[in-house]
């Protein structure tokens, strides 16, 4: 009952930024690892509610078969600058004994470059993502750094944005398991929906 109450209330506090619709950004992406193919699909909105706040909202789904997992985060923005976001998420997971789960978010932005910080945590599922980029009008030329549970891995990361109505940006990342010594091979595209005004 008490996972149930929880999952109902990550929902409902997602409905209102959700149906506001400030900013909404869709992610399907795929990791290649060991021969293991890890589809994912990531969701996330943003509410500007004024006043250097808004409210975010984050989901999650690893759709891979053997180890399929999930989250709903929801939590508090402020942007005390133009070029800097800071994010407190917390929500639930799925496929863990602890059903709880968050972390802080941060993201810069400059003229030309951009970072972009998430640690969570949550069980024994750490998962930090940490990117740095370079930008030009289409192009982004950056690293990335991941860690999923105790495996730690790098590497250049490269995206390019096409179509002018609706922009998609396809990306490539290429990683080293700096943890077990392996490669491993990031690839999607993703879509970016503006504020409604």
């Amino acid at each position: 009952m008490k996972r149930i109450l929880l999952i109902c209330v990550v929902l409902l506090l997602s409905v209102h930024s959700l149906m506001a619709q400030a900013t909404f950004k869709f992610n399907q992406y795929n990791v290649l690892y060991k021969g293991d193919w890890m589809p994912v699909v990531t969701l996330f909105t943003n509410y500007d509610y004024g006043n250097h706040w808004s409210f975010t909202n984050y989901f999650y789904v690893n759709a891979q078969q053997k180890t399929g997992w999930g989250e709903g985060l929801v939590g508090p923005t402020y942007s005390p600058t133009k070029w800097l976001n800071v994010s407190l998420l917390g929500g639930v997971q799925s496929n863990e004994k602890s059903l709880l789960r968050g972390g802080p978010v941060i993201f810069a932005r400059g003229k030309n470059t951009s970072f972009f910080c998430a640690l969570e945590f949550g069980g024994k599922r750490y998962r930090w993502d940490i990117m740095a980029f370079y930008t030009w009008p289409r192009v982004k030329l950056g690293a990335e750094l991941i860690r999923s549970y105790q495996m730690y891995a790098t590497g250049p990361r490269c995206e390019y944005t096409f179509l002018k109505g609706q922009p998609l940006t396809a990306f490539y990342t290429a990683l080293w398991d700096f943890t077990y010594g392996n490669y491993a091979s990031m690839f999607g595209i993703y879509t970016s929906f503006p504020p409604k005004r």
